[in-house]
């Protein structure tokens, strides 16, 4: 998602970028700072301009839906209750993450499953 004009922010790597990943699985987002996909140290310099409800995910139908690219930290949890992510940083140093899925059609935190390395 582009930041406004003139708005940037620096990166846990010293970056400074123009765009920020978003949470785009929220059902009812407030303000791009809430969607914002960063640490927590740095979320404060994500502008707080509010999002139009053309920015609320759609409920996931059918089966549950898997995804990465995210960099997430923290416990180990489904996004929603049919979404998980599973990239918790491998690539950094983080753990590598999977999930147990039985067919069920929603998720929860007891198949998530991490190697630490």
């Amino acid at each position: 998602m582009s930041l406004p004009a003139g708005r940037s922010f620096v990166d846990h790597g010293g970056v400074e970028r123009f765009e920020v990943r978003a949470r785009w699985w929220l059902p009812a987002p407030g303000t791009l700072r809430d969607v914002a996909i960063v640490d927590e140290a740095r979320r404060h310099r994500v502008p707080e301009l509010p999002l139009s409800a053309d920015h609320a995910a759609q409920p996931v139908e059918g089966a549950p839906v898997f995804v990465g690219r995210y960099w997430l930290t923290g416990e180990l949890a489904p996004q929603t209750r049919r979404l998980a992510c599973l990239d918790d940083s491998a690539a950094m140093d983080g753990p590598l993450v999977a999930h147990r899925w039985d067919g069920e059609r929603e998720l929860d935190a007891a198949g998530f499953v991490r190697a630490d390395g």
